[in-house]
């Protein structure tokens, strides 16, 4: 089991390859096999290789980002809170919320992450 020390520690550095325009290589990192993940929409989606192929549409459906930053992370336990400031356009129309990304960690990875704004 990871520490909180540790989980913070990959917190970090999954919002600083986020913050570089790196969102997949940090999926890649720090996602476990079996991640099971609930969309704003909640709808829920399980397997790293599903969601990774949804991830790459939803990044190649993006037109422009004008925000897409971490503003506040908490860690207790073996979970992880991100909150997330989003404001970008897609080919769907606006995306502008403030959301929280509630993450379970099993085996130093994201098992479990569910979204809410």
């Amino acid at each position: 089991m990871m520490t909180e020390s540790q989980i913070t520690t990959a917190v970090d550095e999954l919002i600083a390859l986020v913050a570089e325009g790196k969102p997949m290589e940090a999926f890649a990192k720090f996602y476990h096999d079996d991640i099971e993940k609930t969309d704003l929409d909640g709808v829920t989606h399980q397997g790293k290789t599903r969601i990774d192929k949804m991830g790459h549409q939803q990044l190649a459906d993006i037109v422009m980002v004008r925000d897409f930053s971490a503003v506040g992370r908490i860690v207790k336990g073996n979970r992880s809170f991100i909150v997330w400031s989003v404001d970008l356009d897609n080919t769907s129309g606006l995306l502008k919320a403030v959301e929280v990304a509630i993450q379970d960690w099993q085996d130093g990875k994201i098992i479990r992450e569910r979204y809410f704004a």
